[in-house]
């Protein structure tokens, strides 16, 4: 069955009756080159486009390490002022809010 339906095309290819096909599929197939660079191409942007992501999150991460330090450093300070407050308004005579 197979050598048969080859048979039949032989003589359609040699006649040319299926060039209209042919240059369809090179069209296709030169379509398809072009959308693989294509696709090449936002690839090797994609994976960029990762590494800085990568990047600005490291940065996120240490700015906000250093913020949580200022924030620790900032509740200590205000303990501290509020003791010199008292003292101040008890010896100012200033009664407390």
């Amino acid at each position: 069955m197979r050598t048969g339906s080859l048979l039949t095309i032989v003589p359609l290819l040699l006649s040319g009756c299926l060039s209209s096909v042919t240059s369809r599929l090179d069209r296709a197939n030169c379509q398809l080159d072009t959308t693989n660079e294509r696709l090449a191409l936002v690839s090797d942007q994609l994976t960029d486009t990762r590494q800085r992501l990568a990047h600005l999150e490291q940065q996120f991460d240490e700015t906000n390490q250093q913020l949580a330090r200022i924030q620790a450093t900032l509740v200590q300070t205000d303990r501290r002022l509020e003791v010199i407050e008292r003292v101040v308004r008890k010896v100012g005579g200033i009664k407390e809010e």
